[in-house]
Formats: C-alpha cells, structure tokens, sequence
C-alpha cells in the first residue's frame, strides 16, 4: 500500500488536520506475513540486518521451526551482514553457528568499515524503533550517516491497529511487551520517517510468522475466525512493515 500523494503535505507539516481520514488498506485474500515479505524484498540484494541476534535461548528452535529470521535472509540475499549490539549474541552466532559475516556495535556511534565501505540495498530495522527512546532522532541519524551508503530502509514495528488490542481493549485490559515504548499506524511511522529526512515508499500490514496451514489449524474455529478478520480487515494484523527511500 502506498499513501496518496495528498497525504506527503501532511507528513512534512505543511498541511494539518486535527482528524485526518486515510486509506490504509484494501481487502485481500491472503494473509502477508513478516518474514515472507522481507525474502521478497531481499532476494538477491545486499542487507544489512541490525539486530541480527534475537534471544539466545529462542535461536535454536527457531532454526529448527525455520523462523529463525537471519539465517532465512543469508539463505535468501546476496549477501546479508548481521549487526546487534549484543556482544553475547554475535560470538554464539560466530562459535556456534558459524556465521562469520556478522558485527557487534552500534551503527551511530561507531564507525563500521565493513558497511560504510559497501553500497547497500536495504538495512533492515526489525522492532527496533519500540525500543527506542527517541526513534526520530535515531531515523535521523540514520539517514545522515548512510545516506549515499544504504538506498532503503525496511522497518517493522507493531501495529497500533491490531486486533490483539483491539481485543484486549474491550476487556478494558492493555497488552504489552514492557520494554516498548511506543505503538505505530501507518501514519505516525510514516510522520516520523520523513521527519527525519526519508521518503515513504510503501507499507505493508502482516503477521510475524507464516500462517499454519494444517488440518487442525483450517478447522479451528477460532483461526477460522481470525483467518477471516485478517483478510476482511488486514490493519487488524499485528506488525506494520515500512519501506522507506534512504
């Protein structure tokens, strides 16, 4: 999905509405899924994936359960180098699951030749920005230090649409992953992302995983249900996925 053209003088702040209408989506009759985009995308391109490492204890299984999503973009791309700030987690990567083209540090403080030294297609951003405590300033650092380095940026995040919440907000209960700080629409990510000097491509509402296509699963009926919402209704999804131009 792409915003209309009308909705860039909003984004810049050029325009203002106190209650602003979007189209965000279309019905569809298939459920996108995070992982599955982000080959799409990356087939074939060179990535920087930042955050490469995930939890330690869940690595493992989910090489086991293919979800492991480092291991799906080095099997997909031209060449995938994983960055994390965990120190930990690259040197289990690098002793034991022999990945060799991975880094520990921090892509605005430090100085990593092994990127700046590349022409890059994507870098990809994957729930990041929740963590951070301020994600223009990041984006915007972002945008000044590889610009001319990294033609886009791939960012997921979680929806603020999603029917988790909207779930949990009929029982009069939040849900939430306590280190987050913020929730996202199409809209705000899309605010913050040109505020900090990039440009919007497109965006995409998903779910994390592949759907299981099992028998059990198809005649579940709560994942009739759900199947069926998210098709209906895809900002009902959990994750909003961005593609913004460097």
């Amino acid at each position: 999905m792409e915003f209309d053209k009308s909705v860039q003088n909003y984004l810049i702040g050029a325009n203002f509405s106190s209650g602003l209408v979007l189209d965000i989506s279309k019905k569809e009759n298939y459920i996108l899924d995070r992982i599955s985009i982000l080959e799409q995308l990356s087939k074939d391109k060179k990535i920087i994936h930042l955050g490469c490492c995930d939890h330690i204890p869940l690595i493992q299984n989910k090489i086991e359960n293919n979800t492991w999503l480092h291991s799906r973009l080095c099997s997909n791309s031209k060449r995938c180098i994983g960055v994390d700030i965990n120190k930990d987690g690259i040197k289990y990567l690098k002793n034991n699951l022999g990945y060799e083209d991975v880094l520990c540090g921090d892509i605005i403080e430090e100085e990593l030749n092994a990127i700046k030294e590349e022409h890059w297609d994507y870098m990809i951003l994957g729930e990041i920005l929740e963590h951070i405590d301020n994600p223009c300033l990041f984006l915007s650092d972002v945008q000044k230090k590889y610009h001319g380095i990294v033609d886009r940026l791939v960012i997921t995040v979680p929806n603020a649409l999603s029917y988790q919440n909207m779930k949990y907000t009929f029982l009069n209960k939040e849900y939430i992953n306590t280190d987050h700080r913020y929730w996202f629409t199409p809209y705000t990510l899309g605010k913050i992302v040109t505020l900090a000097g990039m440009e919007v491509e497109k965006f995409f509402f998903c779910v994390p995983f592949p759907r299981d296509n099992g028998v059990f699963y198809a005649l579940n009926p709560k994942s009739i249900l759900f199947d069926f919402i998210c098709k209906r209704y895809p900002p009902t999804r959990e994750t909003l996925l961005m593609v913004a131009v460097v």
